[in-house]
């Protein structure tokens, strides 16, 4: 019995330009799609649950600081996370108490943000690092000890009640509070401290408190001169003068030099955390051959603020903003 032919297949060839073509169309159509979408973030301020899906999948920066992409997502997240703890603030709060507007916050927010990836950036460059245990500690010593209180059920109750007020405070688990929060927190702390004790940076701070002291030995009332450079906020009241201090009360530095000085003696600069001091001693309280209080004329110079180094960063910075 003869078989009758197989039935040829037949293969159709596309031309290896109609699939270059087909190919723009898809990837024109979706960057019109993507670009669209975009100015509906940006311009109309989208952040219904398909805007917050996409922005969690694909990368659209809030802004971009050197080269650092702040994610629009975070940017979002964190907005809600603040107005969230107003919205709870206004309700404990009187009558008539004053909360920032919409506006204000989005703009506390990014500002926030973008400090942020600057500080990471100095940190890296100071060697400031903050670990995961960091993190945990301080969330132990603060959060969990706080949550603690008045509870007899141990730890387990009080990371239930912690998770419980982050929930409803800023809508925020445990490990997001630690990533978001915690974590910049201490970076910025430690910072801070690096920022204080790099002379090189507060060279011109020092050289404020040496004008001061100058003035000092040429014989200048204290007064005035503590009017005229001293930086403690408190000085126009005070003029500078800090009354009968005791031990204890002073940063130990500070307290060393004072507590060494004869009546009517001035000190050399001090550096301490709070910046650089001169000090004069008008007065001793003393008992038994020592010195339990002095009488203390102080001026401060502050060190540089982080808040105000970064404030600084972000005038030469590399920095697009693309939110409104």
């Amino acid at each position: 019995m003869s078989q009758s032919p197989a039935t040829p297949k037949i293969q159709h060839h596309v031309p290896a330009e109609h699939r270059r073509r087909t190919a723009w169309y898809i990837g024109g159509a979706v960057f019109v799609v993507l670009a669209a979408f975009g100015v509906g973030l940006y311009r109309y301020g989208w952040n219904g649950g398909v805007s917050q899906v996409v922005t969690k999948v694909l990368p659209y920066p809030a802004a971009i600081v050197e080269g650092r992409i702040i994610r629009y997502s975070e940017y979002q997240e964190d907005l809600a996370v603040l107005e969230r703890f107003y919205e709870a603030e206004r309700g404990r709060a009187v009558p008539g108490s004053a909360f920032p507007t919409h506006e204000e916050l989005k703009h506390r927010v990014l500002d926030r943000l973008i400090k942020d990836e600057l500080a990471y950036a100095v940190a890296e460059r100071y060697g400031v690092v903050v670990s995961s245990d960091d993190v945990k500690d301080t969330y132990e010593a603060t959060i969990l000890e706080q949550s603690s209180l008045g509870t007899s059920n141990g730890k387990a109750r009080a990371e239930a009640r912690a998770a419980e007020t982050l929930e409803q405070l800023y809508g925020l688990r445990p490990s997001q509070f630690k990533t978001r929060v915690l974590h910049p927190f201490l970076i910025r702390q430690r910072l801070e401290a690096a920022i204080r004790d790099d002379e090189a940076l507060n060279v011109e701070k020092r050289k404020k408190a040496e004008m001061a002291l100058a003035e000092l030995k040429e014989g200048k009332d204290f007064k005035g001169v503590a009017l005229a450079y001293s930086e403690d906020p408190a000085v126009t009241s005070t003029n500078g003068d800090r009354g009968m201090i005791g031990r204890g009360l002073l940063a130990p530095e500070v307290e060393a030099a004072a507590f060494a000085l004869k009546d009517g003696e001035t000190s050399g600069v001090v550096k301490s955390q709070f910046g650089y001091h001169v000090l004069r001693v008008t007065e001793r309280q003393e008992k038994d051959g020592e010195t339990l209080k002095v009488h203390l004329h102080e001026i401060l110079i502050h060190p540089i603020q982080l808040d105000d180094y970064l404030e600084a960063q972000k005038k030469t910075a590399s920095i697009i903003i693309f939110v409104q």
